[in-house]
C-alpha cells in the first residue's frame, strides 16, 4: 500500500527528536509539507537540523516552528502559521511529551503539574487550535502519540501513565464530537521503542537481553514502526477508523 500526502500539510509537535522526528521525515518523504514543532533548546534545534537534512536529501519540504505547546496562544499561532505558510492544515500529530522515571513518593507537585501539562494539556491546546482550522475547511486528521503505559501502568512514572490515560479519554471524546464534521481522531500507543531514553536505560547487555525476552516478535521497536502506523491512520485508506487506540509494541503489552 502506497501512502501519499502530496499537497497536504502536517503539523508534528515534538517533531525534531525520537518518534516525532521519524514521523516528520516519513510524512515529508510521502509528499507532505511538514511543520516541525520543537522547543527552542539547543538539543531540539540540533534535532530539527538533522530532520531537515534528511528531508532535504529527497527534496521534501519542512519548516521549523519552535515553541512551547503548554502556551495555548502559541498553539493558536502554530496552526495559523501552517495555514499561512502552506495553505491548509490537514493533519495534526500530537507527539510532544516527556518521561522522567521516578517513584510516586519522589514526585513533587511541580513535576506532577508539568507532566500533566506537557503530556496531556498541551496536546489538547494544539488539537483545539487545529480544529479551528480543520472544521471550517471540512475535515482533517488528528493523531495522538499515547503510550501502552496508559494500559499497563508501565513507563516508570505515575504522572506519565496518568497523562497518557487522559489522552485515551480525550481521543474518545473528540472523536465523537468532530467525526460527524469530517475530522477523525485516533491514538497510537507505543511501547519499548528505541529512543534515546530507552537506550540510556538499557545500556547493560544483560538488561537489554531481558528486555528482548519481553517482546514476542524478538526485537525492540524502532521509531519508524510508530511512524508507519501514524501514516496509515492519516491516510484516506483509514477514513473509517476513528476513536481508536492502536498499540505498537511487538506483542509485549498483553504477553
Amino acid at each position: 500500500m502506497e501512502l501519499q500526502f502530496n499537497g497536504k500539510t502536517v503539523v508534528v509537535t515534538g517533531g525534531s527528536r525520537g518518534i516525532g522526528a521519524a514521523i516528520s521525515v516519513a510524512f515529508a518523504r510521502s509528499g507532505a509539507s511538514v511543520v516541525v514543532n520543537h522547543l527552542p533548546t539547543a538539543g531540539d534545534i540540533e534535532g530539527f537540523d538533522a530532520v531537515r537534512s534528511q528531508i532535504d536529501e529527497f527534496g521534501g519540504s519542512c519548516m521549523s516552528a519552535p515553541g512551547d505547546i503548554t502556551d495555548s496562544a502559541f498553539c493558536d499561532d502554530l496552526c495559523r502559521t501552517a495555514v499561512e505558510q502552506y495553505g491548509a492544515l490537514n493533519v495534526l500529530i500530537n507527539s510532544a511529551g516527556f518521561i522522567k522515571p521516578m517513584l510516586a513518593t519522589e514526585t513533587s507537585d511541580e513535576m506532577w503539574r508539568s507532566g500533566i501539562e506537557v503530556n496531556l494539556s498541551g496536546a489538547f491546546y494544539v488539537s483545539r487550535a487545529a480544529l479551528s482550522q480543520m472544521l471550517p475547511a471540512g475535515g482533517g486528521r488528528i493523531i495522538f502519540i499515547g503510550s501502552a503505559g496508559a494500559i499497563t501502568g508501565g513507563g516508570g512514572a505515575a504522572f506519565y501513565s496518568a497523562a497518557k490515560a487522559g489522552i485515551n479519554g480525550l481521543v474518545r471524546s473528540l472523536s465523537k464530537e468532530v467525526a460527524p464534521k469530517g475530522v477523525t481522531v485516533n491514538a497510537v500507543l507505543p511501547a519499548l521503542i528505541e529512543t534515546d531514553i530507552l537506550k540510556a536505560r538499557y545500556l547493560d547487555p544483560e538488561k537489554r537481553k531481558g528486555l528482548l525476552d519481553r517482546i514476542p516478535v524478538g526485537r525492540i521497536g524502532q521509531p519508524e514502526d510508530v511512524a508507519n502506523t501514524v501514516l496509515f491512520l492519516a491516510s484516506e485508506q483509514a477514513g473509517y477508523i476513528c476513536g481508536q487506540h492502536i498499540i505498537v509494541d511487538g506483542g509485549s503489552t498483553y504477553k
